[in-house]
């Protein structure tokens, strides 16, 4: 496996800061190297927060490669992003809703008068 490739597989192991959830390697960007520094873009998917990421990995005498990721925390199982992908019911009730959709998102939404910034 190629390096940057291994180390978007590894990086799919920690979570998003804002919401917690796993990162995807489609997601992950190798932005530069230097030496054993890998500066790294994360995109979540899930809540669409980013981040950059200063990354270090360590090759042990018997040549096993290790990540050092500083601060980012490690996702938990239960977490871990494995939504179905989308298909035809998928889009044909899209399609049925936005039909029927009138435009008023505050009704969608159940937006009170209280919440209203907008003083009417």
């Amino acid at each position: 496996m190629e390096g940057t490739e291994w180390l978007r597989t590894q990086l799919a192991d920690f979570a998003c800061g804002a919401c917690g959830r796993s990162y995807r390697t489609s997601r992950i960007s190798v932005l530069a190297q230097r030496e054993d520094l890998f500066f790294v873009d994360l995109a979540c998917r899930s809540c669409g927060a980013e981040a950059v990421a200063i990354v270090t990995v360590h090759v042990d005498e018997d040549e096993s490669a290790h990540l050092d990721a500083g601060d980012l925390p490690r996702a938990e199982a239960d977490l871990v992003d494995e939504a179905a992908p989308v298909d035809s019911d998928d889009i044909l009730e899209m399609h049925e809703f936005l039909r029927d959709f009138d435009g008023d998102f505050r009704a969608l939404f159940g937006a009170s008068d209280a919440g209203d910034a907008s003083g009417t």
